[in-house]
C-alpha cells in the first residue's frame, strides 16, 4: 500500500526547491543540472508536478518549455518544515527543540545567546516626562 502523500518536502524535493531559489526561473532539464549525482529526466519532471501539487512550485509555458519558479518563499517553507518537526517530534515545543539543539551541540549556549540579543523583539523606548515650570 502507498504511504499517503505528504505535504512536507523529501530530500531530492528539498534539492529542487533550492535550485529554484538560487536561480528561478529554470526549465525541468536546468533543475536537473543543479542537481547532485544526476537523476533521471523523467524523475525530475515528476517531482516537479508532486511539489506543484503540493503549492511548491508553479510553471508557465514558454514556447515548448515549461518553466518552473519557487511558488513560496524559502523562509515560509523553512517555517511548515520547522512547525511539522516540531508538531511531529517534540510535542509542539521550541522548547524541546532548543534543548537538543544544546544537548547534541548543535548549538552552544554562547550562540543561542547571541541570536537571542540579535532577535529580540525591539521594545519602543518611554520617552521621560518632561516637567513643566513649578
Amino acid at each position: 500500500m502507498a504511504r499517503p502523500r505528504s505535504e512536507s518536502l523529501t530530500r531530492r524535493e528539498s534539492q529542487i526547491m533550492e535550485a529554484l531559489w538560487n536561480a528561478e526561473p529554470l526549465t525541468a532539464e536546468q533543475v536537473r543540472a543543479a542537481l547532485p549525482d544526476g537523476p533521471h529526466d523523467s524523475s525530475v519532471r515528476t517531482l516537479l508536478r508532486i511539489l506543484e501539487t503540493k503549492g511548491y512550485v508553479a510553471h508557465e509555458v514558454r514556447g515548448k518549455a515549461y518553466v518552473y519558479r519557487a511558488a513560496v518563499p524559502r523562509e515560509k517553507a523553512q517555517r511548515r518544515a520547522l512547525r511539522g518537526v516540531l508538531a511531529h517530534l517534540f510535542s509542539g515545543s521550541a522548547e524541546n527543540l532548543v534543548m537538543r539543539l544544546l544537548e547534541d551541540e548543535q548549538i552552544t549556549p554562547e550562540q543561542l545567546e547571541e541570536i537571542r540579543r540579535s532577535h529580540a523583539p525591539t521594545r519602543p523606548r518611554r520617552r521621560k516626562r518632561q516637567e513643566g515650570p513649578p
